[in-house]
């Protein structure tokens, strides 16, 4: 019974999250009429006074890209997604915001610390003793960078996406500690929440290694 209200909430969280994003992208579509309006505000403007409203441009264009990287956040669910959106929301700050050099100077080391934590942490990837710990729904290209390996891309455009097709082309039901080999990877479903793939392994196999 507990186990059930659990799964219960997490799915309900992960419904909430993804109407949460198609509000975003609908308010980001909405938003993005705006930026023609402020073409034809600038385009009429004397040129010595159009500084305050290209800023303001400006400003709006990059709270739209925040808006679209939080979508990605919200959908993948991914460490990396949150350096994505701290990144271009502290470039905003700067860019739009800065009013001083010291305020840009912190602006500026909060972007090297982000890329820091991005270079040396790697977020997103998760190490076990045998491979990495990926999420289904990180995109394909992602996963062969992070494992380095070469899983083709089309066969899905997210690993579960893979681990479906490999399934289905095979007649097999998809459960938890099932194993697909393609090319030089090794792919094992760790965990699962009711039918739906929630952690993958992939292990980087080597020639002659089964």
């Amino acid at each position: 019974m507990k186990k059930k209200i659990v799964n219960f909430i997490v799915k309900s969280v992960f419904l909430l999250e993804s109407l949460l994003a198609i509000f975003i992208i609908f308010g980001v579509i909405v938003g993005s009429v705006d930026l023609f309006r402020y073409f034809k505000m600038i385009y009429i403007t004397p040129p010595l006074q159009t500084f305050s409203l290209l800023q303001t441009f400006l400003g709006h264009t990059l709270l739209l890209v925040v808006g679209l990287e939080l979508v990605i956040m919200l959908v993948r669910h991914t460490p990396s997604g949150v350096i994505e959106v701290l990144l271009y929301a502290t470039a905003r700050k700067i860019i739009i915001e800065a009013k001083s050099m010291w305020e840009i100077f912190l602006g500026i080391i909060a972007i090297g610390a982000l890329f820091a934590i991005n270079r040396i942490f790697n977020p997103g990837k998760t190490f076990s003793q045998e491979g990495v710990l990926v999420n289904s729904a990180m995109p394909v290209e992602e996963v062969n960078k992070l494992a380095k390996v070469n899983i083709p891309k089309d066969l899905g455009n997210t690993i579960g996406g893979v681990i479906f097709n490999l399934a289905k082309a095979e007649g097999k039901e998809i459960k938890e500690k099932d194993v697909y080999y393609v090319n030089d990877a090794e792919i094992t479903i760790v965990s699962m929440e009711e039918n739906l793939i929630k952690n993958i392994l992939i292990r980087k196999v080597k020639d002659g290694e089964d």
